[in-house]
């Protein structure tokens, strides 16, 4: 897909037409329904096509491992005719609740066809979306190119229900993926180019929307992740790389090495975020062990149930608001996780921020597009001076950086 200049024009994406519905010989019966309320249930739904298309229909609410509701269900319907009669509700109000219906053509056939083993599939990683954008209008965009794209879903805020900018897009066909990450890297949707990234499936090992890199990602300049946070480009918090105990580049390098590393490490945390709300921003990469905020240190620490979860947060969340700050991440190691931090729980929701400006040194710099700042990637710019050492961390926390 080539573009003038590499760039297309801005768009209204909320004008783009849904994909073409069924043909005869390809009959259709399920629709996708997104922008869901996290209380809409199944017999919720049910109601819903009873009293607005007279339609008795079985409904697949798709649950999200660690938040529950994911915001999209599947409904099917007992012939193609009555689908397509339903699919003219798209745009109207849903009854007893704020939301309209969002509707779209579900790719592929009934709801058995949305097995967890059903087989393979394929997610990419979606940034830079701006607050325009819904899951209808992202989903809509990738099924008018790719006929395997199957659903496609936004992190919000948890309080406010306002998008955090990126999501997830899940394929069926690896062809369509590997072409999305080519095709799609750039391309706007709302009033944004989008950040196109791979993005591992539920079925590999992560039972929640496809959140993790499939290996190290590229980053900045083409230089691998691993590499971007090994050696002195680790961050040392609080201190110099050598405070507590000296750097060691042996040790640092078995972070990325070791395959049972899964613990994040959380730099430059406000004194007021607790661990829950820290969870809240890293639970849609992934199952979630424990978090852990050591008091007094502006740091915490995210431990993953799985490698690639806390490699897709390190790559996405770095300088990314929390409190009113921007936060660093890099490795860390817990020697010790017995009895240490806090184990998963649903979240409550954290508080939302507006208008953040950026750090003094080191920060990210300012954001082209006009909205949120881009996620990933390390903070440009020099890092401002090291301050004293602050109190120091119980030893079962170790960033790779440096030892405290």
């Amino acid at each position: 897909m080539a573009f003038q200049n590499g760039t297309p024009p801005a768009t209204d994406m909320s004008a783009v037409p849904p994909p073409a519905g069924p043909t005869q010989d390809q009959a259709k019966t399920t629709l996708w329904m997104g922008e869901l309320e996290p209380w809409m249930d199944e017999n919720f739904i049910k109601g819903v096509f009873l009293s607005s298309a007279g339609e008795t229909v079985n409904v697949k609410v798709i649950r999200d491992k660690n938040s529950g509701n994911a915001g999209y269900c599947f409904v099917e319907f007992a012939t193609p005719d009555a689908a397509t009669k339903a699919l003219g509700l798209n745009g109207t109000p849903v009854p007893n609740s704020s939301r309209q219906f969002k509707l779209n053509w579900a790719s592929g056939g009934g709801l058995v066809d949305r097995r967890d083993d059903r087989g393979p599939e394929y997610s990419i990683f979606v940034g830079d979306l701006g607050p325009e954008v819904n899951e209808y209008v992202l989903v809509s965009l990738f099924q008018a190119r790719f006929p395997s794209c199957k659903s496609a879903k936004i992190m919000t805020d948890a309080m406010s229900g306002q998008s955090r900018g990126y999501g997830f897009v899940r394929f069926s066909d690896e062809n369509d993926q590997q072409r999305a990450l080519v095709e799609m890297q750039g391309v706007y949707c709302g009033n944004r180019p989008m950040r196109i990234s791979t993005a591992t499936p539920k079925n590999r090992g992560n039972h929640g929307f496809g959140h993790g890199h499939q290996g190290g990602p590229m980053m900045g300049g083409g230089m691998p992740q691993q590499q971007m946070w090994g050696g002195v480009q680790g961050f040392p918090y609080g201190g110099n790389a050598g405070a507590g105990g000296g750097f060691n580049p042996a040790t640092q390098m078995n972070q990325f090495t070791d395959p049972n590393n899964t613990t994040v490490f959380v730099g430059g945390l406000s004194g007021y975020v607790t661990e829950d709300e820290l969870r809240s921003f890293f639970q849609g990469f992934g199952e979630i062990t424990y978090v852990k905020i050591p008091p007094g240190k502006g740091c915490g620490f995210v431990q993953f149930v799985h490698r690639h979860a806390a490699e897709m947060a390190i790559n996405q969340m770095q300088g990314y608001p929390i409190g009113n700050s921007r936060v660093r991440l890099s490795w860390g190691r817990s020697q010790n996780n017995s009895g240490v931090g806090t184990p998963y729980r649903p979240a409550p929701p954290p508080p939302h921020y507006m208008g953040m400006p950026g750090p003094a040194h080191g920060g990210p710099g300012p954001n082209p597009y006009g909205g949120p700042h881009h996620f990933g990637g390390p903070a440009p710019g020099p890092q401002g001076p090291s301050g004293p050492p602050g109190p120091a961390v119980p030893p079962q926390f170790e960033e790779t950086a440096g030892h405290y």
